[in-house]
């Protein structure tokens, strides 16, 4: 067998390799967690302890919770830098209305009615308008962060009352689960929500019509209205389900710890759009899936902790951020090429 052969035959493997990653972004993301899960593992003075690892899934869950919708969103074309504010204004409605008396049920109604309310603002604004969603929800973001700081006069807004059976639905802790181990672990109930959303996302992405309009309106909106895709129905869906998943988001976290300050979720919008590229969702939208959006905001959340586990700058963090999203992009630009 000639040199050329071989080469030829070691191409063509490694083309049906690629072929096969495009058709599962996810393995990509998978791959990726895995190399820097076995790097702190090993590198990382207890980073296995319960400890540690239960405390990466609570604190990535909570974020992933609004991931999901930013990854629906992502695939359909657009982004929603506004989901950090939104999720203040959220944590603030529902701690106003919990201090004035209502009902804790009530009052998280009417803070997810808010925070569907500025999902709604910014799908009309770049449905009806034609601005693209990145300058639309830039200037949201100033916006809502204004409003946030408003409702609480820019100083913090506390719960002191007697936490509601609501707040361990939301974001209670599994006593039980965590005392198995010594010392104790640090799950929450906000890890169910998060793995919840993201099967009930995945299933509707993977299965549903909505779905599929979703995956088309992202991938070629001129085609997707040939076929009679309502393209500007799923662009609004999605920014009120991604706004309804950032309050939900504040609302988890305001139950563990029940006081929200006019800065809560300010910089969460850049995780949230850097877990989904992470996780394999591409920038122009159309391709992608929520597991790997889901492994991306796990991978961001581990590399945190890794890095203050073996005594490295905590600040260095958005820098690592940084060169894993450029990464991930060359890597997902690459396998576009192979499609």
């Amino acid at each position: 067998m000639t040199q050329a052969t071989m080469e030829s035959q070691r191409f063509s493997i490694w083309t049906q390799v690629r072929a096969k990653l495009v058709d599962f972004p996810e393995v990509v993301a998978l791959i990726s967690f895995l190399i820097i899960f076995f790097f702190f593992a090993i590198r990382a003075e207890n980073f296995l302890s319960p400890v540690s690892l239960t405390n990466i899934l609570t604190i990535a869950s909570i974020k992933g919770i609004f991931v999901v919708g930013v990854a629906m969103l992502m695939i359909s074309g657009e982004f929603d830098l506004s989901v950090g504010s939104t999720l203040a204004v959220t944590a603030y409605a529902f701690a106003l209305n919990l201090v004035s008396g209502m009902s804790p049920i009530l009052a998280m109604i009417l803070a997810l009615s808010v925070s569907a309310l500025l999902g709604l603002i910014n799908g009309l604004i770049v449905t009806r308008t034609g601005i693209p969603s990145f300058i639309t929800t830039l200037g949201t973001l100033l916006a809502y962060r204004g409003i946030a700081r408003a409702l609480g006069g820019g100083d913090f807004a506390r719960y002191t009352g007697d936490k509601p059976f609501l707040f361990t639905i939301l974001n209670g802790e599994f006593t039980f689960l965590n005392q198995l181990s010594t010392p104790a672990g640090s799950a929450r109930m906000t890890i169910v929500w998060f793995v919840l959303f993201v099967i009930i996302a995945s299933l509707v992405m993977r299965r549903a019509r909505y779905g599929n309009w979703v995956y088309a309106t992202g991938g070629s909106r001129d085609a997707a209205l040939a076929q009679g895709v309502r393209t500007n129905f799923v662009i609004i869906t999605n920014f009120v389900i991604t706004a309804v998943l950032a309050g939900f988001a504040g609302l988890v976290q305001f139950a563990s710890r029940p006081a929200v300050d006019p800065l809560r979720g300010e910089g969460w919008e850049l995780i949230g759009v850097a877990a989904c590229v992470i996780g394999g969702i591409w920038l122009t939208g159309g391709y992608g899936t929520i597991i790997g959006a889901a492994i991306g905001i796990v991978l961001l959340q581990m590399v945190e902790q890794g890095l203050i586990l073996i005594g490295v700058d905590v600040q260095l963090f958005q820098a690592t951020i940084g060169f894993i999203l450029i990464l991930a992009v060359i890597v997902s630009t690459y396998l576009s090429k192979g499609n």
